[in-house]
């Protein structure tokens, strides 16, 4: 699905002051279907804000235009979201939670323990999130988002805080579902070497209020070895950081 992200302003007016404090400004990004985009920037610069207008979650106050060929806006329930934590609930088994953001019409099971079995999860599918390890409760939420085949899958910093063999995996997993099944991933990371190992491109935002500095086109295509500490991936790393010292503080 392609589209574009068009937001002139996006703002809060604090509770405390009532000052207003933009988080979003000038952003004007289009994507291409099927293209896997990392979005990098400094904390605070409205990455999660952009995600979330992307989603539904908060209000765009109409300002997102996302559009096909036919110019038709799109539909929420053509993304599924990932986030930071895996946002999974204790009193459901991992089949249960992801049987969850179903409809009520849906009956074809049989998804479900395809998508349970590629992920490794098959023999844990009737235990409690609890009983499972942290990467595995990730890849429980990777799941439930893509249960419903959406056409756009947002990821909110979904590996943070993983060990590396524990990240290594869930690329693994990742890639592969994304390689035997192109959608279009939409990746917010703060780790410029795993957004060149993963992505296809990279959007870096400046401080806030965020907006656009760098658009840049990943060289080096590393999705293969799905090891963050490569030596395509390295030099891909240093040699853009020599060129831009300052890009992760949100400046070309």
């Amino acid at each position: 699905m392609d589209f574009e992200i068009k937001i002139k302003e996006k703002f809060y007016i604090n509770k405390h002051d009532k000052k207003k404090i933009t988080a979003l400004k000038n952003i004007n990004i289009k994507i291409n279907s099927n293209e896997f985009i990392c979005i990098v920037g400094p904390s605070g610069c409205g990455k999660t804000t952009l995600m979330n207008m992307i989603g539904g979650l908060i209000s765009s106050n109409d300002q997102i235009i996302f559009a096909n060929k036919n110019n038709k806006k799109h539909k929420h329930k053509d993304f599924g979201y990932v986030f930071q934590s895996s946002r999974l609930l204790p009193w459901l088994t991992i089949k249960e939670n992801i049987e969850l953001v179903t409809e009520e019409s849906f009956d074809d099971y049989a998804k479900i323990e395809n998508l349970l079995s590629n992920f490794g999860l098959k023999d844990f599918a009737n235990y409690y999130p609890k009983s499972i390890s942290g990467g595995m409760r990730r890849k429980v939420s990777l799941a439930r988002a893509l249960v419903n085949e959406p056409k756009v899958l947002l990821m909110d910093e979904p590996f943070i805080s993983l060990d590396q063999p524990t990240s290594r995996n869930l690329y693994n997993v990742l890639l592969e579902y994304w390689h035997k099944n192109p959608i279009t991933i939409i990746f917010i990371t703060h780790n410029l070497k795993e957004a060149i190992l993963l992505g296809e491109r990279i959007v870096f935002f400046s401080k806030r209020p965020g907006t656009v500095v760098f658009d840049y086109k990943i060289k080096s295509r590393t999705a293969h070895k799905f090891n963050i500490d490569n030596q395509e991936v390295d030099n891909e790393y240093s040699k853009l950081i020599k060129k831009y010292p300052k890009l992760l503080d949100g400046v070309l």
